[in-house]
């Protein structure tokens, strides 16, 4: 058989498939906003008739998860020289004993009763727990 041939062989064979899902063998329900092609009982649903053009599909269906026995990842977390460590958090602190004077000038330059300094004691608050919390 020639190549030509057996492509409209192929062609032929496969038309019938082609019309018929074209064709809309599924009813397809509106109730209220909801499209659905399985409506509830006792629910007002009206079957829509929908244009050739649009193609269904049938739903998805979940795999199963296989979850594969392995063993727990390991997060390897780096050692830090305990002198660096320390050098750091007096760093930290330091910055924090700072800001906290800087905060505290602030606060005393603020007249009475006003809603910046409140907002300034509340600042000054926050860094005294923050410096309570570092070693």
């Amino acid at each position: 058989m020639s190549k030509p041939i057996t492509a409209l062989t192929a062609m032929v064979c496969l038309l019938p498939g082609l019309l018929l899902a074209q064709q809309n063998n599924y009813p397809v329900w509106r109730c209220g906003h909801e499209f659905t092609n399985q409506p509830r009982p006792g629910e007002n649903c009206q079957q829509v008739d929908l244009p050739a053009d649009i193609t269904m599909t049938a739903p998805r269906k979940r795999q199963p998860q296989d979850k594969p026995e392995e063993s727990p990842s390991v997060v390897v977390v780096p050692k830090l020289d305990v002198n660096s460590q320390r050098q750091r958090e007096g760093h930290a602190r330091n910055i924090l004993n700072d800001e906290l004077g800087k905060l505290q000038l602030r606060c005393m330059q603020l007249p009475a009763n006003s809603p910046e300094l409140v907002r300034c004691r509340a600042d000054e608050a926050a860094l005294r727990r923050e410096l309570a919390r570092s070693p």
